[in-house]
């Protein structure tokens, strides 16, 4: 384990731009059309359920990350391997979506540099950022997200006063009814509710005695994160209207672009391509701190600056053979990944915890 300490407002920080990373910009649900900002809100429910999962595992070891207390509930034959397992998950969510901020910089504003290029730059920050440990991290990822907020602000004042919004693109409301929402869930509860398994790796760090405070924080964040896209959702679909919105690459993109006032300040796309690249490079970071972690706490090193530099080399190289174009990622990312991802975010922590449990109350018992 490292020996850094975090806050609270830190960890808050974390989560909510692990939440919002890429979605914010490139949305989700849009088969739910004008309902998309519905299906967030409902997705959010089971994301709070599974967050207390993670939360309750995390108050029966409060001193120690998940990767270190699998192997005491399931024991280390079969614990090690899930441990091991869970590094490798890690490690392919950050390529997934070091790769996608690759591909969204080549089409939105590097279009004629080689994305190999593209790749190799973030590469090097991601493994700097890194390196220096949770503190720093966590120092950056604060920065960083005050940033997102100034320009969030910035981009709903210049979209209020271009008078842009027309509330009637969001009728009719669940115009196929619940089943179009319905339908959108599992897909609004992976992205992004359930990929908050990694917060496991940080609760120990959060300096606190109440084990239980630090719970509450990452219920607050996940539900600060989940209003704020329900909202952006929203205004996105009162600008484009549900046909636009559903068709759109990247939908804030698509909403800034329309941003007209007096004839002066016009399509600010920089706002949205600078939100959808500092969220989408900062949910990699985060995962790829946790498989740097995972990996230490299996092979019991000192300390994760071991590791950071082999493992960002493999990130970057895994980033450009994970898929051959942009469409192939998208489809892997968005189509194949949830259900890959579905017995580490979901299924094997629920398990963890019915053992837990089962072996706490038998030895209690006895």
């Amino acid at each position: 384990m490292e020996s850094g300490k975090i806050s609270g407002l830190q960890f808050f920080s974390i989560i909510v731009m692990f939440e919002l990373g890429g979605v914010i910009a490139l949305g989700v649900g849009g088969t739910a059309k004008q309902d998309t900002w519905i299906a967030i809100l409902f997705g959010l429910i089971p994301g709070l359920c599974i967050l207390l999962v993670y939360g309750k595992l995390y108050m029966l070891y409060p001193k120690e990350p998940f990767t270190t207390f699998v192997p005491k509930i399931l024991g280390p034959y079969i614990g090690k391997p899930v441990v091991f397992l869970y590094s490798v998950h890690f490690m392919y969510q950050s390529v997934r979506n070091f790769r996608g901020i690759g591909n969204v910089m080549s089409i939105a504003v590097y279009d004629e540099t080689p994305l190999i290029a593209l790749l190799c730059l973030m590469a090097i920050a991601l493994i700097y950022i890194v390196y220096q440990g949770i503190e720093a991290m966590t120092r950056t990822i604060v920065t960083f997200l005050i940033v997102m907020v100034v320009l969030g602000v910035l981009g709903n004042l210049f979209v209020i006063f271009s008078n842009i919004i027309d509330v009637n693109n969001m009728l009719p409301l669940l115009e196929n009814g619940w089943k179009t929402v319905i339908n959108s869930i599992p897909l609004t509860y992976f992205l992004p509710y359930a990929e908050l398994v990694v917060v496991m790796m940080f609760f120990p760090y959060v300096d606190t005695r109440k084990p239980g405070s630090v719970v509450k924080i990452g219920v607050m964040a996940a539900i600060f994160s989940g209003l704020v896209l329900s909202y952006t959702m929203a205004l996105n679909a009162s600008v484009l209207g549900p046909d636009l919105l559903s068709r759109s690459t990247i939908p804030l993109l698509a909403t800034t672009s329309k941003i007209n006032i007096g004839d002066f300040i016009q399509k600010m796309d920089g706002i949205s391509i600078s939100t959808l690249v500092i969220s989408y490079f900062f949910k990699a970071v985060v995962y790829f701190y946790v498989a740097v972690m995972a990996v230490t706490d299996l092979w019991k090193l000192k300390g994760i600056q071991a590791v950071v530099v082999p493992l960002g080399i493999i990130i970057f190289f895994s980033s450009i053979m994970v898929a051959e174009n942009s469409v192939e990622n998208y489809i892997e990312g968005y189509i194949i990944n949830p259900y890959v991802a579905f017995p580490f975010q979901t299924a094997i922590p629920v398990v963890l915890l019915i053992v837990a449990l089962a072996r706490r109350k038998k030895q209690s018992a006895a």
